[in-house]
């Protein structure tokens, strides 16, 4: 009897944490092909950040679904995955940078400056001289999503957390975004997609500069 009691609390929170292992394992998957219809939807859009964010939610709304039906589809879009990437979501763009237009930008009949993406396998593979890109990777959309996961599962949730937070304290393993995730309960998951630009990438804020750009942790 006194075994059981001894052992019962750790193989409680072992089976705990491999179930919620499970449901993060589940999560990324669901995330890293969130990030791809974002960057889908931005290479179709002209790199419009509410396009790509649309679609991100859109994507991640099947982990809040209750019943498959279109209309609790929708629903659950509208009313928790939107707002919730509102809050938890960090998307930005990686490429192309701003010294990518500087170096291969060309002007529409308005004058606002876009990249274009037709014709492209005729166009000269030489590297612009600010962006170190040719034209052709100049106008590859890499998208970075860096979501906060909300880990639900009782008792492994606080002790993931605290994992997390006791191997990163001394680190620069994540940035101050991603600690106010961790003490919000929630897991940050980074991931990255890279598509080719399907319609102009018209010059904005949107684009990092080169100097600026993360360091990648995340691939696809």
């Amino acid at each position: 009897m006194l075994e059981t009691l001894i052992a019962l609390p750790v193989i409680l929170v072992l089976g705990l944490s491999v179930a919620q292992w499970a449901f993060i394992h589940e999560a990324r998957a669901v995330i890293d092909h969130a990030t791809l219809m974002a960057a889908r939807a931005g290479a179709l859009n002209n790199a419009d950040m509410g396009a790509m964010r649309n679609a991100f939610a859109r994507a991640i709304t099947p982990m809040e679904l209750a019943r498959p039906t279109a209309t609790a589809f929708e629903r659950t879009f509208i009313t928790r995955a939107m707002p919730d990437s509102r809050i938890n979501l960090d998307l930005r763009i990686l490429n192309p940078t701003q010294e990518a237009f500087i170096d291969h930008a060309r002007r529409d009949r308005q004058g606002r400056r876009y990249l274009p993406y037709r014709r492209l396998e005729a166009a000269s593979t030489q590297p612009g001289p600010r962006s170190d890109l040719n034209i052709q990777d100049a106008t590859l959309l890499r998208v970075q999503a860096r979501y906060g996961y909300e880990l639900k599962v009782p008792y492994a949730n606080w002790f993931i957390l605290q994992a997390v937070r006791a191997a990163t304290r001394w680190t620069n393993a994540y940035d101050s975004r991603e600690r106010l995730m961790l003490a919000n309960g929630r897991l940050p998951i980074l991931t990255t997609a890279t598509v080719r630009m399907q319609s102009r990438a018209y010059a904005g804020r949107q684009y990092p500069r080169r100097a600026d750009l993360p360091r990648s942790r995340g691939k696809r």
